[in-house]
This record gives structure tokens, sequence and C-alpha cells, in this order.
């Protein structure tokens, strides 16, 4: 019995049920292996895809997994592996390569690879009548979800996650420089994607500007925000949420005496500003540990940079946290520290965290200085340690700010208003491609 008809079994549904009219949901995505999503307590997010059983199956597939998994997880070479996350959810991890004995030739084992995961994809789509593919990004899952839309004859959404643009610009370097090895390359790709979608869905208005430059045509593009992304542990007041003393003794810090930077230690994110800022409040006196809530190929350059600021002793690595931890995290910090932050932003608000940020990507959707947090100039760190400093030496303003986050959140981000847009959205799509 295949995962279809699985769930059909499992909810009670005949062949001549409405079920069977629903339509199912392809959903390329390279965020997250499946191993990360067990190991962070990620499911949510995966799982909310289904908009409340608006789609009758979701298919989420990672194509090249194993670039990214450990080898107790699962093989690096061979054939997709297909895990049953949920009811009306299964999992796809693609390998990184096809053959074992073709180790060394990297390209051509990974093209081999891609080409089986393609058919046995287009397969799917058209065995289970899929009435949708959804990409998470405009560059490689673009091109591949495009082939696949075109070859199947469904309408294709493209989730953009990220200013492209911005990166490219703050980097000098393409988003995937071993994919395209050129921003040129990248540029035309995003703007033969852009225009060829059926609906463009970003999370904020800054990524909805940037694939309008890259060709998205303006009435097929919407917003789709976090909210219904999120774990519900994040939801909780922060007052209801309780001291987990065992992890912050774990982690060697105190509740409210340090602050906390989550995100993935890479240039992108710029890490490596919070730990200038640590150094410098240290020069001012103050006595505080600064958290990273992430991991990533930048945390020896930190940990070298902490031993320049005179803060060695002072940065704590905690590597990837589930989301208990991550709720117990923001709920205590004295202040989050946000050079750039995307879906983990709004996880700081909803804690009623004082947060100070750059004016960078769709931090200003939440953050607004004097009403929900302190908004400071993109790359200005001493900008951010004066806010930071403002929060310690007036704890009634920091309260302040961090439930005016809060109440942001909750208005932007409700799960269930921002799950009946999605479902609004994908019916208009579905009706027009009928």
């Amino acid at each position: 019995m295949d995962a279809a008809a699985r769930t059909l079994a499992h909810e009670g549904v005949g062949p001549s049920s409405r079920a069977e009219e629903r339509p199912s949901l392809l959903v390329l995505d390279t965020s997250y292996t499946l191993e990360m999503i067990r190991e962070r307590g990620l499911e949510q997010s995966v799982t909310c895809r289904d908009l409340d059983g608006f789609f009758r199956h979701v298919w989420s597939v990672h194509p090249f997994a194993t670039m990214l998994t450990s080898p107790e997880w699962t093989a690096r070479f061979g054939t997709p592996v297909w895990h049953s996350l949920a009811p009306r959810h299964t999992f796809i991890e693609g390998k990184v390569g096809r053959y074992g004995f073709l180790a060394r030739g990297f390209a051509l084992n990974f093209l081999l690879s891609q080409v089986g995961l393609f058919f046995s994809l287009l397969r799917l789509i058209k065995r289970e009548r899929i009435g949708v593919i959804r990409v998470g990004d405009p560059l490689y899952l673009g091109l591949f979800g495009l082939a696949l839309a075109r070859l199947a004859r469904v309408p294709l959404v493209v989730r953009v996650n990220a200013n492209n643009d911005k990166i490219r610009e703050n980097t000098g370097q393409p988003v995937f420089p071993r994919l395209f090895r050129s921003v040129a390359v990248e540029k035309r790709i995003e703007r033969y994607v852009f225009p060829r979608a059926a609906l463009v869905a970003a999370p904020n208005q800054d990524n909805v500007d940037y694939s309008l430059a890259n060709g998205a045509r303006p009435d097929r593009v919407t917003i789709f925000r976090y909210g219904n992304l999120l774990d519900e542990k994040h939801l909780m007041p922060r007052e209801e949420r309780g001291c987990d003393r065992a992890l912050f003794a774990r982690l060697g810090v105190e509740p409210a005496k340090f602050m906390l930077s989550v995100g993935r230690l890479q240039p992108v994110k710029f890490p490596d500003d919070a730990v200038r800022v640590l150094g410098e409040l240290g020069r001012r006196g103050h006595d505080i540990k600064l958290v990273f809530a992430g991991d990533g190929p930048m945390r020896e350059e930190l940990a070298e940079l902490a031993r320049a600021e005179g803060v060695e002793g002072r940065v704590v690595f905690a590597g990837n946290q589930d989301q208990h931890s991550l709720a117990q995290l923001n709920g205590h910090a004295a202040m989050i520290l946000s050079p750039l932050t995307g879906r983990a932003l709004s996880e700081s608000a909803l804690a009623a965290a004082p947060i100070v940020a750059y004016d960078l990507d769709w931090q200003s959707d939440l953050i607004e200085t004097g009403k929900t947090g302190e908004l400071v100039p993109f790359r200005q760190w001493e900008a951010l340690a004066d806010a930071a400093e403002r929060f310690l030496r007036d704890a009634a303003y920091a309260s302040q700010m961090g439930r005016g986050a809060r109440r942001r959140a909750l208005e932007i981000l409700d799960p269930e208003t921002l799950n009946q847009h999605e479902r609004d959205c994908y019916g208009r799509l579905l009706a027009a491609h009928r």
C-alpha cells in the first residue's frame, strides 16, 4: 500500500469520498533534512503544509539530503529513501550521489542521482494526481520544480525564503557557489523561473520586492508569513514557560544574564557582529554572556574573534537546539541580538524578549524602535551595542519593548489566519488551473 492509500485508510475514506477530490501537494525544500527535523523538533514546520487537511497528502522532498546528514542516519549514495512522517505526510530524502563506486566523480554521480529522483517524482505526480508543486527557492529547486511542473502540467509555486540579491551584495558570492559558481548565472535563472511561476509566495514585503525585481508577475505574488510554521511552545506566554534550570546549568549561563543570537553561524547571518557587541559591552563594564543557538562553518572564526575581543569565556556555543530549549532561551534571555534572523525572529518576539536588530530583510516588519524593540542601521555594530546597553540599563524599557514585540507578532503571525490565506490562494490557483 503506497503512502496516499495508507493516508486514506487511516482517515477511513473510501474511493467514492470527496477526500479523493482534494488535491495533493509536492514540496521541494532544502531547509532541513529529516534528521535535522527530528533532532530539533521541527515537525510542525513540515506537517503544517497540509493546511489542516486542505491537501489530501503532502510529499516533502529534500533532493540531496545526504550532503548534510550524518553517516549513521542513512547511506550517502543510492536511491531516495521514503519516510512516513505523519498520516498525511511523506518525507523523501534524495542522495548526493547514485553509486558508491562513483564517489570521486561528484558531478556525474550527483547528476545521475538527481535525474533518477526527477523521474521518480514525475511518476509520483501522475500516479497520485498531485495538484500543486511548491519549491523553496527560485534557483536549483526552481529549475527542478519548473521542469516537473511543465511535464506534469500542474502549477508551480515558488516559496521565497530570502532576498538573494542582498545576500549576494553582502557576500560578493553566489548563493549556491558549488552549483552555479557565478552571480550572473544565478540572476539569469531567477529571471527565467519567477515569471513562469503560477504563484510566488514570500514571507515578507522585502522578499516580495526582491521577487518582483527579478521578473515575478505582480498579480501572482503574495505573502505567506512564518506563523503557521512555528511550534506551539513558542506561542505560549513567557510567564507560562517555567524555567528549565538543568538546561541553563548545562550551558553555563544564568537566566536573564545572557544575550541570545539564534541562527546558522555563516557569513550571511553576520554573527561576528554579535561578538563585537559583546566585546564593546565588556569594555563598558557590563558583565553578560552571549549564547549562540545554532552551528555552522564560522564557529572557529567566532571563537578566535572572541579571544581577540577579550570575551572568550563569555561566548557560549550551544549548537543546534530543540524547540523546548529555544523557547526557554528566548523566554529567559536578557535580550536578543539579531544581525539577521529569519523565522527564529518570530519565536523571539513571541517570547516577549527585548530585541536589538539590524534594519535588514524582513526585520523591520516586527521590530520598530521605541515600540517593539530597537532597529539600527545595517552593519553598524556600535549602534547595536548602544541599543543593547539601553536595555541593560533600563529594565522597564526592555520589558515594555518585549511586550510590544509579542503583540506585534501575534497580530501578523496568527497561525489560523495565515492558514486560511494560504487555503484561499491555493484554491484560486487550482480553480484557475482547472
